[in-house]
């Protein structure tokens, strides 16, 4: 994620051309799906941990409205339009509708809080299970209709930015949520037969799947293209299903290869239990923020393709470092990083009054 968004902030646009910037952009997609069928599938299997707990209104639950609640708000934060809040009142149109454009955190926030929603709805894993499923087919099925619709007519704007692309949000529901609403099926499944059968699972709940998904997707993607675009690059479900097919089957080889290995470096644990961290500042490094210039101010499409690799590096492994310290900081002493992470917000917010 971070080497895609940084060499496609910094490479010279004499290099996006031909059949490699197509497959790399494609494997970017991939990284975007994967992030959001992984929370999708976290956020089931924590649930299933404690699945008593999550279908009551309980101290857990609201917990998780406030954690779902912090990830809006950072993804909002990080579009802030201008530097201090009293001159919110000369924000210009363009500046409002970038502001309000639906990105990766909002997405995961409010489509994480439908589906605790659902769990204290249903109450049952099965039917969670099913209903999940079914929501990621009729998402990805109603994607061409709704997007055809001008919801701005309709609806506020910070409404409408969630459901279409049309006025400039990067990961509208429709159809990314499909992603997280199948990463929760999946997950249930897991927790229900893969953690004991892992091997199987592996075979027959991602590989086989994803392999079917990619060949029927393969052959969609040749079709009707006029549905939703020219080509079959442009036509969206077709798309969807090769990405997660690709998706299934890469998560698949992952979790056979895991099953030979008897623990990971603790590197590995922390870069994915501070993944929130790592996302905001390399943000704010490679595209900037209301607090800060990123890269791009500087170097944005200009430099050359071995340039931008070393800027790759130059940011992927601070983040890494960063992720390793504040991990330890944080179980070593979690009170010196209670007050760290108070004393940054505290910053982050006085720079902006």
């Amino acid at each position: 994620m971070i080497s895609g968004h940084t060499s496609s902030a910094l490479l010279d646009v004499s290099y996006r051309d031909g059949e490699w910037f197509r497959v790399w952009q494609f494997q970017r997609g991939l990284t975007s799906a994967l992030f959001l069928l992984l929370a999708g599938f976290a956020f089931s299997v924590a649930t299933s941990r404690h699945w008593s707990s999550h279908v009551t209104p309980s101290a857990a639950v609201w917990k998780r409205f406030r954690r779902f609640a912090l990830l809006i708000l950072i993804g909002y934060g990080l579009h802030f339009p201008v530097a201090r809040v009293w001159d919110i009142m000369t924000t210009t149109e363009a500046q409002w509708r970038a502001f309000l454009a639906v990105d990766v955190l909002q997405l995961i926030g409010v489509t994480l809080v439908i589906i605790q929603a659902l769990v204290m709805v249903v109450r049952s894993r099965r039917a969670f299970t099913i209903i999940t499923f079914t929501m990621a087919a009729l998402v990805l099925a109603a994607t061409s209709v709704v997007w055809r619709i001008d919801w701005t007519g309709k609806l506020p704007l910070a409404l409408a930015s969630y459901l279409s692309s049309s006025s400039g949000s990067l990961f509208p529901l429709l159809p990314w949520a499909a992603f997280i609403l199948m990463g929760a099926g999946i997950g249930q499944l897991y927790a229900r037969w893969g953690a004991a059968h892992l091997r199987a699972f592996a075979t027959w709940g991602m590989l086989v799947p994803g392999a079917v998904l990619f060949v029927v997707a393969a052959n969609m993607s040749l079709g009707p293209a006029a549905l939703d675009g020219p080509d079959q690059w442009n036509w969206l479900p077709g798309q969807m299903l090769l990405r997660t097919g690709v998706c299934l089957v890469l998560l698949g080889v992952v979790a056979h290869v895991s099953d030979h290995i008897g623990q990971l470096p603790h590197v590995f644990a922390a870069v994915a239990q501070e993944s929130l961290l790592m996302y905001f500042v390399h943000l704010c490094i490679v595209y900037g923020s209301v607090w800060n210039r990123g890269m791009t101010h500087f170097y944005g499409e200009a430099l050359s393709l071995p340039m931008t690799m070393v800027a790759v590096v130059a940011v992927v492994a601070p983040m890494i470092v960063l992720a390793v310290f504040w991990n330890r900081l944080k179980h070593a002493r979690p009170t010196a990083a209670r007050w760290v992470s108070v004393a940054a917000g505290a910053a982050l917010i006085g720079r902006l009054l």
